[in-house]
């Protein structure tokens, strides 16, 4: 039986990038740091990148006032986690537990690809549900359109897009079907479970998928202002919508600033 890797074939990188902000102790980012390079050499093959985030906030709205982002470039493949605690220790460490966990994701996925035929549960990588901290609850006057995320939306399986939902620690993540063509987003459901809501109707591929995942209705046509209200009037974390202007399938959804973000494609 072949051991477990526990280091790079290939160099590390020399020194991960490191971004603060806010009031954070130098003993925190150097926990912090520590942790990453942990938990980067438990990847197997070359890490081309790696950077440590850490952003605390004085508002004591926050129940979350620090905020840890984990990114690794495993020879090409993104690998992010995030957390969000009270307390800077806790939130580097949940962030890194997240990244190991998503290290083994990328590392065991063509095992786990010719495992899910067999058994459904091997589809969940996480072994525990992690609550999501919530944002700052800005007042809906103040919330602004501040960021716009554009990409090249590339095309890919249900299964393969769940697989990048998981690497990127995303809680809901746009691709093109490549059945259909359509836009498509899948989800972190509720009680752990996955969703997926797509522009065209494709049944045989939502069931080809092979465990049960929570389907959502079908995007309607809707300007940026109107998805924005929907949005707000609903409670919900996104809004899948088709985009009047441009007919192409958009996501507004709501940031830890507070304020409302717009994911389009190229």
């Amino acid at each position: 039986m072949n051991a477990e890797p526990t280091a790079n074939a290939a160099p590390l990188v020399a020194e991960p990038r490191i971004v603060v902000r806010g009031a954070v102790s130098d003993a925190v980012v150097a926990y912090g740091r520590e942790k990453l390079l942990h938990a980067l050499r438990l990847a197997s093959g070359p890490v081309l990148a790696a950077e440590l985030r850490i952003d605390r906030h004085t508002d004591p709205a926050r129940a979350s006032a620090v905020h840890v982002e984990m990114t690794l470039d495993l020879d090409g493949t993104v690998v992010r986690s995030r957390a969000g605690a009270p307390e800077p220790s806790a939130a580097v460490d949940d962030a890194a537990e997240r990244l190991e966990r998503r290290i083994g994701t990328v590392r065991h996925r063509p095992q786990d690809r010719m495992l899910r035929h067999r058994d459904r549960t091997s589809w969940h990588h996480e072994d525990r549900v992690v609550p999501r901290h919530r944002g700052f609850p800005r007042p809906p006057e103040e919330r602004e359109l501040v960021r716009r995320k554009s990409f090249t939306v590339a095309a890919e399986s249900i299964e393969d897009a769940l697989f990048d939902l998981e690497r990127l620690d995303h809680d809901f993540f746009l691709f093109r079907h490549d059945v259909t063509g359509g836009a498509a987003v899948v989800f972190r459901a509720e009680a752990g479970r996955y969703g997926v809501t797509l522009e065209r109707p494709a049944p045989d591929a939502v069931a080809a998928v092979g465990i049960d995942l929570v389907t959502g209705p079908a995007p309607t046509v809707l300007d940026i202002g109107s998805a924005r209200a929907l949005l707000e009037a609903s409670g919900v974390p996104f809004v899948f919508f088709v985009d009047d202007a441009t007919d192409r399938g958009c996501i507004v959804y709501r940031r830890d600033d507070g304020h409302d973000g717009l994911v389009t494609p190229e």
